[in-house]
């Protein structure tokens, strides 16, 4: 195994980029040196000539860049006709072409033998994946304030000094935590660049979302304990977040060396759509739904107990692992960025067992606004049907998956059911 010291590089890192790397802070140094101890024998055998520099030097080259105070670093932080915060998560168009303009140079230099240049886009790649999985600003922007936290948790009279979100003496950003102990095998995310940017960014937004839920137990032992469970709480976040850098690494080594793992010498077929973060951002359906309108893996019954998600079929009630319970009337949103990595989606619509007598609901998948494909209206105890919709290529490809009520129906009868909604990529 690859084994770097993180005091030294922690040292290092303060002497070289003072007063910078504001999201995790040291953190950064922690993620990255345990994504280069997961790679596999022969991948830290190749990277390390550049490892000590990706743990270093080029940690946090974009907060270097920031405030235009470094215009030599313009190469490395500035994409081609796309202006995206190297910080933060962005829109899922910008995203996807700057993701695949790194990977794209990361291995057009790697392959040409320019390992340090391949480094400093990497590591730029790398920052900007981890930031917004750190509990700072990064992970709450555009959901949550320091001022609204402020006001849910107000500090004690002794610690009104500190920033609750900002990196650099904000109480995210402390560096007093450690990574626990644990096994991984990194995952191949792709196998083009486009494939990669597009699973990456979900990837990334999974960071986020999971470092947004531990504000609050972050901030409460902050403030009114000893931060002992901060700690911990920070070393769980740093460890998901350094599997998901490794994951990258990984890619990218295979990507610029063309060497993959017998099973993974083609893409994945096939994809669950719920492994995909959808674009909700809150709102209401009918009942039983109402204030949650859809539920990934399970359904309601008209007294808002939890249900497997099953539907009527011509062999009986089948149970599915993979899919949604909906309200109705709803839409759920996801973007694809860039386009054209799936062809086509598929899935199986209907009502649940459990829907009342009344219960009539039309299904549709929208794609980039448009209705595609529909069926229904699908009464209760009707056997399910599929639902198939073509995928055009693009910058970015909005999936919308529809139900509306049938006519004379009941919002609480009607328990809709999204079963294997699947993304293909033939």
């Amino acid at each position: 195994m690859l084994k770097l010291s993180v005091v030294v590089h922690a040292a290092l890192l303060m002497g070289l980029f003072p007063m910078v790397c504001w999201a995790w802070g040291s953190g950064h140094v922690r993620i990255r040196t345990r994504a280069l101890e997961y790679l596999p024998a022969w991948q830290q055998e190749l990277l390390s000539p550049a490892s000590a520099k990706l743990t270093r030097d080029y940690l946090c080259i974009q907060d270097a860049h920031s405030g235009g105070n470094r215009p030599d670093l313009d190469p490395y932080c500035k994409v081609p006709g796309a202006s995206v915060s190297l910080h933060d998560v962005c829109e899922p168009g910008v995203s996807g072409k700057a993701m695949v303009w790194y990977l794209e140079q990361v291995t057009e230099n790697w392959q040409a033998g320019k390992t340090d240049e391949a480094a400093k886009y990497l590591g730029v790649l790398c920052h900007w994946i981890e930031d917004p999985g750190s509990p700072t600003a990064h992970c709450a922007a555009g959901v949550i304030s320091e001022y609204a936290l402020r006001e849910l948790l107000p500090p004690p009279s002794d610690k009104e000094r500190y920033h609750y979100l900002y990196g650099y003496s904000g109480i995210g950003d402390r560096g007093d935590y450690t990574l626990p102990q644990a096994e991984y095998k990194p995952r191949l995310l792709g196998v083009t660049p486009a494939q990669v940017a597009l699973h990456l960014y979900q990837a990334q937004r999974r960071l986020q979302s999971r470092a947004r839920a531990f504000l609050i137990p972050i901030l409460h032992s902050e403030l009114y304990g000893d931060g002992t469970d901060a700690n911990t709480q920070r070393g769980r976040l740093a460890l998901e977040n350094a599997r998901v850098v490794a994951d990258l690494l990984y890619t990218v080594l295979c990507l610029a060396t063309g060497r993959f793992e017998a099973q993974e010498a083609g893409a994945p077929a096939s994809t669950d759509l719920t492994r995909f973060l959808p674009e909700y951002q809150g709102g209401a359906t009918g009942m039983p739904h109402k204030w949650v309108p859809f539920l990934i893996g399970h359904s309601f019954d008209q007294q808002r107990n939890l249900l497997p998600l099953q539907l009527a079929t011509d062999a009986g009630i089948e149970t599915f692992e993979r899919g949604i319970g909906m309200g109705v009337p709803f839409e759920l949103n996801y973007v694809l960025a860039p386009g054209g990595v799936y062809k086509r989606v598929t899935c199986i619509v209907g009502l649940h067992p459990a829907a009342g007598e009344q219960g009539s609901v039309r299904f549709a998948l929208k794609v980039n606004g448009k209705e595609s494909a529909s069926v229904g209206p699908i009464a209760a105890g009707a056997p399910a049907q599929a639902l198939t919709a073509e995928l055009p290529e693009g910058a970015e490809v909005r999936l919308t998956l529809r139900a509306t009520p049938g006519p004379e129906s009941r919002d609480i009868d009607n328990l809709a059911v999204w079963a294997a909604p699947t993304l293909h990529t033939d």
